[in-house]
């Protein structure tokens, strides 16, 4: 059981600024301030700071070396950008010259709202055969070359290899795809993003392309976060030749 403070024999203690054990009401994404005020002793010689989202696994926020008796740390902590409201545990860890080990924690309640994601139109990824950029980076926005760039930041890729175009997206990334042409896309938020995702059948590729088709995706960061897109499109050009073959779509996120 975790408790607000714990204190060793020797007098080493964790203090914490704010006092409360549960910080309640917490927004995703917030910059928390903490006032981390550590004294022994005895000499100090580490202090970490760990974080755990609930159903996830522990993270190593700060681990550095320290002197003295006394160690005081002004912290800010940025809150995952979480798209369902879940408790985080941050514990702190000290260290003396004896290796004995005291430790403090708080809990962060982080509350989530539904908000509606961003829109950005006007996307184009060229068929293979075109010479031109047939992959793109759904985050940034950007066309990528399938020959010539990072395969882990193309999240779909066309890999039409003739003049017709094979209206199949594959995705170099690794992501996953739910195809949901019911899904309400001019209303929708991160929330329904998420569940119908979570809810769909999931697939390596799409093919059989058409206007008006809707996909869903999640994309995982660096961070602790993910995003889920929605992806709908627009139309797609097959002329004659290869020269300017593509698909125009629209993305939310």
């Amino acid at each position: 059981m975790l408790i607000s403070c714990r204190k060793k024999e020797e007098g080493t203690v964790i203090l914490l600024t704010p006092y409360q054990f549960i910080i309640n009401n917490v927004d995703p994404a917030q910059v928390l301030l903490l006032i981390i005020d550590c004294q022994s002793q005895l000499e100090l010689k580490q202090f970490t700071i760990s974080s755990r989202v609930e159903g996830e696994f522990s993270k190593t926020e700060l681990d550095t070396i320290i002197s003295g008796k006394r160690f005081y740390l002004r912290y800010e902590f940025l809150v995952p950008d979480l798209i369902e409201s879940k408790q985080i545990i941050l514990e702190f860890t000290l260290r003396d010259e004896l290796g004995n080990v005291t430790t403090n924690a708080k809990i962060i309640d982080v509350v989530a709202t539904a908000k509606y994601p961003k829109e950005t139109t006007g996307h184009e990824l060229f068929s293979e055969s075109s010479g031109k950029q047939n992959a793109y980076n759904i985050l940034n926005g950007i066309p990528l070359y399938y020959h010539l760039d990072d395969v882990g930041m193309m999240h779909i890729a066309d890999t039409s290899n003739s003049t017709v175009l094979l209206k199949k997206w594959i995705s170099p990334a690794g992501l996953k795809f739910v195809k949901f042409n019911g899904f309400d896309y001019a209303n929708c938020t991160n929330l329904t993003i998420k569940n119908s995702f979570d809810a769909g059948i999931k697939t390596d590729f799409v093919d059989n392309l058409i206007i008006g088709d809707i996909f869903l995706t999640r994309i995982s960061q660096a961070s602790l976060n993910e995003k889920y897109v929605a992806i709908k499109i627009i139309n797609i050009i097959d002329a004659v030749g290869s020269e300017w073959d593509r698909y125009i779509f629209n993305l939310k996120k």
